[in-house]
């Protein structure tokens, strides 16, 4: 974990790796002639006194008060705005140097803008505050309302499409305080082009921001002019964001470039919501500024909690009936190479649209989270959602989870104190996204995520939910403090000399080993469940996998006018099938003489299993065949038995205990053991006419069951 820096270079010497990322993502806004368009009618500040830039007196001092219009250095009620006068060619990145220079010790103002189109402006502070609480006498309001203490960036929608607002600030400190007002980085134009708001304060020292909302590249005008708002910012070396919510991208109408919010070395963000490509936009926070390996903490806007949501990629809106689209809503969290504390209520990684009307709306929502070292606590976590109706269309949800280990700050562990909830997918969904909902998980070189809830997947309508665990990567559904462990539902399950373990039932329809080891082991206290408890499907051991049953294998028929069943399919593995088989059934139909039910398409090595099977029917029972061609298939008993359960009578002496059951229950056997009743079970021999007498002594704790076979 990186501490902050004791000093800033302040000549034309850049981070190689930001010049890098700049230079790259930012060639296009290199374009001869741009325009200063519109900015007159710019909305500015409603109240209060407005200082303008015009940098006529020639030395960039702040102090000169013949740099600004009207004439004065600013003070604690101004309103700063930086436009096209007094601008400079180059940006601080890529070799530019100030151009305006808060040269006093402390300086205090009310708001600060910056809405050049020309050229750019690189600000040097000694230590900059902007203080206020007022919601009129503020930088700017948007056009969607909100108030702007800070705003980086054109509000005017008529401005043209690869007009770009660029400013750099650096040196020793910025603080912007008004909880009341917002802090924003967003150009916007209603023509798709090159736009653009930056803010970099990648050579600052230190940053503190105390306001109602961090906005970037967010325009929810409606109706609209189709904003298209897009925004960058590169944060400080030392971050203290204090807010009710981050947003990185959200439009109602037409989403612009995609959005960033960098981070910087050490960052402290104290904010009750995130939310990053929102409203078919594309989002991201991540590290790319390169410092190293930054240290994260996440916490709610008092600091001392849970923050309540993050939201990545998400189309769903509850809120606004006319929203809707057909374009994707991207959003990525990638914390690659930082040092991460949070802790969160609740986590929305790609999540569809809700759908108002029986139009087909095929935007998805797309939710990326990365992280590699340090910690995220969070009580609840959703991907790869689709909503319910009252239409149901083709928006469905694409979530992504990826737990790595970096270098110097893993590996990571993430822990879910509920239930994980994937790939949910609502019935009648249209073609292609009629099975579209996915989730996937990946856990990865001995980093950890510990589940004290469930995994659950599907819905309705399917979808597919994946679980990766990669060299040494551990999936933990009973970690410290829970007392019960968690069951799991997926679709596939690939594991490379991994662990998946404290689970309780595991239901899966494919199992890949995919490292030096080929054998996946169900142990005692686990349940496996092919296709999910209840769910009639195949279980597919991938190629070369083999499978050793030691808990519970939960598997089930049923009939429907033809017989259907369970699988377990093992093409090229080998099945040891010991601990407890148990079968149940379920249909309308009632078990026939000849109904064959296939549970193992390889026949499964005997390890001495207790195999429970369902009562057939009045005058059937069971031929086990699992051990010659994996089936059990209903036969005639040769008896009338009657249908309900029999009932065992026990009596007890001193030195012997009886054990009996009516003669008309032909087809059951006796099991006995003497220490538990969970496993070890075996048959009770020299039983004679459904009854034995068996000594024993006092002390003697013995047990007893019947089995159909």
């Amino acid at each position: 974990m990186n501490t902050r820096p004791q000093s800033i270079s302040t000549n034309n010497a850049r981070n190689p790796v930001f010049k890098t990322l700049i230079t790259k993502n930012r060639e296009r806004l290199f374009v001869a002639g741009l325009l200063a368009t519109s900015l007159a009618t710019f909305v500015l500040s409603a109240s209060g006194a407005q200082k303008q830039w015009s940098g006529l007196a020639g030395d960039m001092l702040w102090s000169t008060g013949g740099n600004w219009s009207p004439t004065g250095a600013p003070g604690t009620a101004d309103n700063v705005v930086f436009g096209n006068d007094g601008i400079t060619d180059f940006p601080y990145a890529l070799g530019g140097s100030a151009n305006n220079i808060v040269d006093t010790t402390s300086v205090t103002i009310n708001s600060l803008s910056y809405i050049n189109t020309n050229g750019y402006h690189n600000t040097q502070v000694t230590n900059l505050n902007v203080l206020s609480s007022s919601t009129t006498s503020i930088a700017v309001t948007a056009d969607d309302g909100l108030p702007y203490a800070f705003f980086i960036g054109g509000n005017v929608w008529q401005a043209g499409k690869d007009d770009s607002v660029w400013t750099s600030i650096f040196g020793e400190s910025l603080t912007v305080s008004n909880v009341n007002a917002n802090f924003g980085v967003t150009q916007i134009s209603s023509s798709s082009g090159a736009h653009r708001s930056t803010l970099d304060m990648t050579n600052l020292n230190t940053f503190t921001c105390i306001v109602s909302n961090v906005m970037v590249g967010q325009n929810f005008t409606i109706p609209d002019h189709a904003w298209r708002p897009t925004g960058e910012l590169f944060l400080a070396q030392t971050n203290s964001i204090t807010t009710r919510l981050i947003c990185v991208s959200d439009a109602y109408q037409n989403a612009g470039g995609n959005c960033f919010i960098h981070l910087g070395a050490v960052n402290t963000i104290n904010a009750d919501e995130i939310r990053i490509g929102m409203h078919k936009t594309v989002g991201f926070i991540d590290t790319a500024s390169a410092f190293g390996n930054p240290s994260v903490t996440f916490r709610n806007s008092i600091g001392t909690g849970r923050a309540l949501t993050w939201e990545l990629g998400d189309e769903y809106d509850p809120i606004t009936p006319g929203f809707f689209t057909s374009n994707q809503a991207r959003g990525t969290m990638d914390l690659t190479g930082a040092f991460v504390d949070a802790l969160v209520d609740h986590i929305v990684l790609g999540r569809g649209q809700i759908q108002h009307d029986a139009t087909n709306r095929t935007g998805d929502g797309n939710g990326t989270l990365i992280f590699g070292g340090g910690t995220i606590d969070a009580n609840t976590v959703e991907l790869g959602i689709q909503v319910t109706g009252p239409f149901i269309g083709g928006s469905v949800g694409h979530g992504i989870l990826t737990i790595n280990n970096y270098p110097g700050v893993g590996p990571a562990l993430m822990i879910v104190r509920s239930n994980i909830v994937m790939a949910v997918q609502q019935a009648g969904a249209p073609t292609p996204d009629a099975i579209g909902s996915t989730g996937d998980i990946a856990v990865n070189d001995g980093s950890t995520l510990a589940v004290a809830g469930d995994i659950v997947s599907g819905g309705p309508g399917g979808g597919t939910a994946t679980i990766n665990l990669f060299n040494g990567g551990i999936l933990d559904m009973k970690p410290a403090g829970d007392s019960t462990p968690g069951n799991v539902s997926i679709n596939i399950l690939n594991i490379t000399d991994s662990v998946i373990t404290n689970y309780g039932i595991l239901s899966v329809t494919n199992i890949n080993e995919q490292g030096g080891n080929t054998t996946f082991t169900v142990y005692p206290g686990q349940s496996l469940a092919p296709a999910g408890v209840n769910s009639i499907g195949t279980l597919a051991m991938g190629t070369g996998t083999s499978l050793t049953l030691r808990g519970t294998t939960l598997m089930d028929v049923g009939k429907n006018g033809t017989a259907v069943n369970d699988v377990i399919d093992a093409p090229s593995g080998n099945v040891d099938l010991g601990g407890t088989l148990k079968v149940s059934f379920s249909g309308t139909d009632t078990l026939s003489i000849g109904d064959k039910f296939t549970l193992f398409t390889v026949v499964p090595a005997n390890s001495s299993p207790t195999v429970v099977l369902p009562p057939p029917g009045s005058g059937l029972a069971w031929n086990n065949k699992i051990f010659v061609d994996g089936s059990i298939e209903v036969v005639a008993c040769g008896c009338s038995e009657p249908t309900t359960p029999p009932t065992l009578n026990v009596t007890a002496s001193a030195t012997a205990v009886t054990v009996s059951w009516p003669l008309t229950y032909a087809s059951f056997a006796l099991r006995a053991k003497t220490n538990s009743i969970t496993s070890n079970w075996s048959l009770v021999p020299g039983v004679s006419g459904n009854s034995i007498t068996i000594p024993r002594t006092a002390a003697d704790s013995m047990y007893f069951q019947l089995i159909q076979q």
